[in-house]
This record gives structure tokens, sequence and C-alpha cells, in this order.
């Protein structure tokens, strides 16, 4: 007996097609295999954005915190961040050059002459975190000392990332920076408190434009303009009343070409900034009569703690009708016969009082 003809039934033409298609795909999916893949190598980022300028006898440094691969992945494994510094002569060294190959020669020529300042590892990357912006320090005294020369210099910095079982990154941009010497500050500061808040004075020296730093304790100096001023004066609207606060002013020496150069500061001066100014009038006070009742509302005042309500008769001294009123409107259920006129003042949290704004009601019929 044939079992090759038991076994296989007749299929017909298209049944027979059909098999042979099955069988060849059968033989293509497990029989050939693509080529293999290349692991994927983590390696962080290069930094782009590496700035630099000078601040009296220091260099800041601040570029982004690493927070990809090159592959564009989250980065969670950072390990350090090194510093690298480079010095030349101004005249010898080359432009940052336009294309990636002038560039890329740039960064050999820093790493082949140059020397790793500082390595950032996790407690000092904590420490330099500020947002999502890391901040360095370069002195540059020590550096004049280890650099003498009489001819100008310009000083090369790049910093690389370090990940990933000690994978380093490439080499970032190049920022460049030629140290001179920084301007003097401003003099004569003079502080005067206002209602609004502290108004600086000063001569500006050179008409330099200015930085105002402040500090409440004198240790602990941050800039509160975000940008040079150009004038002589500035009032210094976020000040807390009830507070001593201490100022200083740095010199701001723009260019054209690099980055700023900020003097050193000058003296410190204080002042105690007392919680004696009232805070606003309340504005758009309305009185409504509603029957035998008179509704008054008006605008919320930010600086209010609360509100106080006065009522008199028309055009004489009126009287305390309500305090520590807390929403910006109150019911008088009992109006006097007549008409009567109201006032509402705003009170602050150390209880200065405003100006009273005032309107007029009769008292209605009830319905």
């Amino acid at each position: 007996m044939d079992f090759s003809k038991a076994l296989v039934p007749d299929l017909g033409r298209w049944g027979a097609t059909a098999l042979a298609v099955a069988a060849l795909t059968a033989t293509m999916s497990c029989g050939i295999k693509g080529p293999p893949k290349p692991p994927v190598i983590r390696v962080a980022d290069p930094t782009r954005d590496l700035a630099v300028f000078q601040q009296g006898g220091q260099a800041l440094l601040s570029w982004s915190y690493p927070s990809s691969t090159t592959a564009g992945e989250p980065l969670h494994d950072l390990e350090s961040i090194e510093l690298w510094r480079a010095t030349l002569l101004k005249v010898e060294a080359p432009p940052p050059g336009e294309k990636p190959r002038d560039r890329n020669l740039n960064r050999q020529l820093l790493l082949s002459n140059g020397e790793r300042i500082a390595v950032l590892d996790r407690p000092a990357l904590d420490a330099a975190t500020r947002g999502s912006k890391l901040e360095w320090i370069d002195d540059l005294m020590l550096w004049r000392r280890d650099h003498p020369s009489d001819e100008p210099q310009m000083i090369w910095y790049a910093v690389r990332s370090v990940c990933c079982r000690g994978r380093e990154s490439g080499l970032s941009n190049i920022a460049r920076l030629v140290p001179e010497a920084p301007p003097a500050p401003p003099t004569d500061l003079e502080l005067e408190a206002e209602a609004d808040g502290i108004r600086l004075t000063w001569i500006p020296n050179e008409e330099l434009p200015i930085l105002v730093e402040r500090s409440q304790d004198g240790e602990d100096w941050r800039s509160i303009t975000r940008e040079p001023l150009a004038t002589g004066e500035w009032l210094d609207r976020s000040a807390q009343q009830g507070r001593g606060w201490n100022y200083r002013l740095r010199s701001v020496r723009p260019r054209r070409a690099g980055p700023r150069v900020i003097g050193e500061p000058g003296s410190a001066i204080g002042l105690f900034y007392p919680d004696i100014y009232p805070p606003p009038t309340p504005s758009d006070l309305v009185c409504l009569p509603e029957g035998t009742r008179v509704r008054l509302r008006w605008r919320s005042v930010a600086a209010a703690e609360s509100y106080q309500v006065y009522r008199g008769p028309d055009g004489k001294e009126l009287t305390i009708l309500a305090t520590g009123i807390r929403a910006a409107q109150f019911e008088d259920d009992a109006p006097p016969p007549g008409t009567s006129e109201y006032g509402v003042t705003a009170i602050d949290a150390a209880g200065n009082e405003s100006e009273a704004s005032t309107c007029t009601a009769a008292r209605g019929s009830a319905p």
C-alpha cells in the first residue's frame, strides 16, 4: 500500500498552491535570520550651552544639568562632570570656527594643551545645582599666579560628563574669557524708605550700568536686578516691611564681543524698613439699598487682613459700625431712617489702616 497517497488527500490545483506558499513562508520565517544589531552604548549627550563671565576676580561658569544620552534617553546615572581649562595668548587663540571640523580641532587643542581643573562628584554636583543649571567658580587670582604673562591671555573652558560606569561624553562647546581689571563700583549709595518700597540712589562709575545685590543678614547676597540698570536710582518694590535690608552695587562693563565684566561690590549699607505704611484704599465701593437693609460691596485689597466699616448721617462724622470684616462685602441690617454715609477702610497685618472709601444710601421701605 502507498501510504503517501493514503495520508495526503487530493487538494486540487488551488489547494496544492496554498500548501506550497505556506511551506515557503514557514521556511523563510524559521530558517532565515536578520543581521544582529549592535548593543546600544549609553553615553551622556555633550553640553552645548556652557557660558562664562567675569565677576570681580572670579570666572563664573554655568551650563544645563545633563539630562539625556546621545540616543535621547533620560540620563539617570550621571556620575561626575569634568571641568577643563586652557590658557592661550589672545593673539594666538584660534577663532571659534563656523564648521564642525574647526570646532573639533579647537576641542582637541584644549584637551592637548589644557588641564582638568576640577571633577564634580555627586556631592559637588548637588552643591553646584541651581534649578536646572549648574554653576562653578574659577578663582582668577590663582589663575594669574599660575599663568603670569605681560601679554593679554584668553581662557578656554569646557566640560564633559561621565556616566554609565565611567563612559565620558564628548567635550562641550568652548566658553572663552579674556580676564581684565574689573570696573570700580558706583559711589554715594543712599537708601530711603517709601510706601511702595526702598528707593536706592547712587552716582554711577563712568556711566556704567549697575547690578543691585541685597541681603538680610549681610552675608547671603543675591542679585535682585536681572539686567543692569542704566539710571542712577531704583525702587525695590519686593522688600518686605518690618525687616532690615542691606544693599550693595556692582558696575558692569558691557562688551560687544565676549561676556560682560562685573566689578567688585561697593560698600554695603543697610536700612530698617518700618511697617508704618497703610494699605491701599478699597476701591469701587457701592451702597445698595435692599428694602430695609443696605448692602456694601467693594474691590478686595491684596495687602488687607481685614476691613472696617463706618456709618454716619450724610455729611457728618462717621463712627465705626463693624470691624474684622474678612470678605469684600457687608450687610447693614438696621440702617437708620434717612440717608446714611458709609466708609470702608483696609487694615493690614501690622494694624495700619488705609484711607476710607465712601458712598451714601437711603434706607428703603420694606417690600
